[in-house]
């Protein structure tokens, strides 16, 4: 019976895997349809430098996921559904063949069907594993989805982040927007915006910390000027806890073709959330920071503890040196 019910729930779950098969193309066509309704209207916002977009791709406090993320998350996985529906199937069956070993069990105990005895507690065993094996197997699978949609989701909002930079920057990048900013043109684009194929392919380096430390940042990063632009990298200084651009330096920082500002998006919610996961690892975010750096592709990096901009260089360097790929860290 146990075989039985393995294999019809195989041939059901075989079935629903080939019709999914033929749907993943759908599922990625309509994410698609969700990134460009969101890219139009981040477009509009970043006309809209100083403007907080608050808008979150969690529905409720509760972790419910918007629709765009569950399509991201499908797409890259297509037939996690798939094991999810064998797993209940085994699952139920698996209970199912218990329920009635149980009984000829106790029916074996009081005398009734005494041969089934043996044969049924066998049985009892085998779903007993079974049931614990599958049940394992569908919570880690369910683990992995959840932090593929919290990873999706905090890609999303990164991706929304506006910074501002001079023309030489950020000129072609898609959305971008141009303004005045103290008598000196500026350009102001999301973070998605410099991912490779965009227009401008980057590597950027948000950098948060107290205010007395971000003006050290800025002054290493005038120096390493020539090597940063070199290496793709743009440096976004944030101070830690406000979650804005440093003051006052604005004008002079927006001639630098290696930094970039803080510009509109929910920057004061992005960073508040990666610091308290930073000073749970014990990093001092005031004092030393931390360093969030953003891949070609948009996804994240690495994190450091502390901003040490002269190492990222000589990495990237040491990597270009001994002939390794450099194009996609």
């Amino acid at each position: 019976m146990n075989v039985l019910v393995f294999f019809s729930a195989l041939l059901l779950s075989c079935s629903v895997e080939l019709a999914h098969s033929f749907s993943s193309t759908s599922l990625r066509n309509q994410y698609r349809c969700a990134l460009h309704r969101k890219s139009v209207a981040r477009t509009v916002a970043v006309f809209l430098p100083q403007q907080t977009v608050t808008t979150s791709l969690y529905l409720s406090k509760d972790r419910e996921y918007s629709r765009e993320i569950r399509l991201r998350e499908e797409a890259e996985s297509p037939f996690r559904k798939v094991r999810f529906f064998l797993y209940a199937a085994i699952l139920g069956g698996a209970f199912t063949s218990l329920a009635v070993s149980i009984a000829r069990i106790a029916a074996g105990l009081s005398g009734v069907n005494t041969g089934l005895l043996e044969e049924s507690t066998t049985n009892a065993a085998i779903d007993i594993g079974g049931i614990a094996l599958f049940g394992f197997l569908f919570k880690r699978d369910a683990d992995a989805q959840e932090s593929r949609l919290k990873r999706a989701a905090k890609g999303a909002e990164f991706a929304k982040l506006a910074i501002r930079g001079s023309p030489a920057l950020l000129d072609g990048a898609e959305g971008a927007a141009s303004g005045q900013l103290a008598g000196k043109t500026a350009v102001t684009a999301t973070l998605s915006s410099l991912r490779r194929g965009r227009g401008v392919d980057k590597r950027v380096v948000i950098a948060a910390a107290g205010k007395d430390t971000i003006r050290e940042v800025l002054e290493e990063a005038r120096a390493l000027a020539e090597p940063l632009v070199l290496n793709d990298l743009v440096i976004v200084p944030v101070v830690y806890p406000q979650g804005t651009a440093p003051l006052g330096l604005d004008v002079d920082l927006l001639e630098q073709d290696c930094v970039a500002l803080p510009a509109g998006g929910n920057w004061k919610a992005v960073i508040n959330d990666e610091a308290s996961e930073a000073v749970r690892q014990g990093v001092d975010i005031t004092g030393e920071g931390f360093c969030i750096v953003l891949k070609k592709n948009g996804r994240v990096g690495q994190r450091t503890k502390g901003i040490y901009l002269d190492r990222m260089v000589g990495e990237v360097n040491e990597r270009r040196a001994a002939g390794m790929d450099v194009s996609n860290i």
